[in-house]
């Protein structure tokens, strides 16, 4: 027999070992066999019909509805550009201005011929004449019973007073081509000023007054907060019932995924009233079959703002 054998205390000690040595690998085992077993995800809100007539859906984004970025089109140096970041503008208010001087003598100058019309009454005042001369020759011949006037000289005149006549038209034709050259010249002046084409914010400015602009630079952005989008995704049972322009009743929640905090209550009392818009004709591919929707809705007080979640109430009892 070995050594090991007649002491029992090493006998001891190596069945010790070879038991934790057991035990370590059966835990490491069960860890990597946890770490494999798929999380369970945290419930979420039901989405579906609260009633007969209504359909709630949690989980909709703030998103803005009118958010653009204004430039020229046109190249130029910005004479004008006095708005800051934060200044509510009302539609058409002029944003901002190029140097349009060439511009505007241009325009100048288009109005002047515009307005001329000497060649108009010269040309009825030559053809008055011809037409009387042309006259006269013939009543010359009837008085005489002859031919006092030769009939070659009758036809000149004849020809003459035609002449006269197309020159008028040509006159006219001219004027008209004058008044088209000045509205084209009004035209590219109006090319030199940038205006609102909403009420807005001015949320971002890039450039400054002096700075040189290419055609489609961005020169503001300009936002319209009196009404938002508020998008998500409705489960295709429930999307059949949605049609546009059914009145929906928003409100906002905390944020499940942000970690940020509650929202303050103000926020969380409020209700803001829209109508359905948008309802996708397609279905989501992955995941649920669900289908993405949208409404416009009033921002009373501006409480709602881009990124804030929100849950929908969609009244399905009234369609329009």
């Amino acid at each position: 027999m070995s050594r090991i054998t007649h002491n029992p205390r090493a006998t001891a000690l190596i069945g010790s070992a070879l038991a934790l040595i057991i035990c370590t690998a059966w835990l490491l085992d069960a860890a990597a066999q946890d770490r494999r077993r798929p999380i369970p995800e945290k419930p979420r809100q039901a989405v579906g019909p609260a009633n007969g007539g209504t359909i709630i859906g949690d989980g909709f984004r703030i998103k803005l509805l009118r958010q653009v970025l204004l430039g020229f089109d046109r190249v130029g140096i910005i004479k004008q550009l006095d708005l800051e970041e934060g200044r509510r503008v009302q539609s058409g208010v002029v944003i901002a201005r190029l140097d349009d001087e060439v511009a505007r003598a241009a325009l100048n100058s288009a109005k002047k011929k515009a307005s001329n019309d000497v060649h108009n009454r010269y040309a009825a005042a030559s053809y008055a004449v011809s037409k009387n001369e042309r006259e006269q020759a013939v009543q010359a011949n009837k008085a005489a019973g002859m031919a006092v006037v030769p009939l070659i000289e009758i036809k000149r005149l004849i020809l003459a007073e035609q002449r006269s006549q197309l020159q008028i038209e040509q006159a006219v034709h001219d004027q008209a081509v004058a008044v088209l050259d000045s509205t084209l010249a009004q035209a590219q002046v109006n090319t030199y000023v940038l205006r609102a084409p909403f009420d807005g914010i001015v949320t971002r400015r890039f450039k400054q007054k002096g700075e040189s602009v290419g055609q489609g630079d961005p020169i503001v952005e300009l936002v319209d907060t009196s009404a938002m989008k508020v998008e998500g995704r409705i489960p295709l049972a429930e999307a059949i019932r949605l049609r546009p322009g059914q009145k929906v009743t928003v409100r906002l929640i905390d944020s499940e995924d942000d970690g940020r905090g509650d929202l303050p209550q103000e926020f969380k009392q409020a209700r803001f009233q829209g109508t359905l818009v948008y309802i996708d004709p397609g279905v989501n591919l992955v995941g649920k079959r669900d289908v993405r929707v949208w409404a416009r809705v009033n921002n009373q007080r501006g409480l709602l703002r881009h990124g804030l979640t929100a849950m929908i109430e969609i009244d399905t009892a009234n369609n329009p």
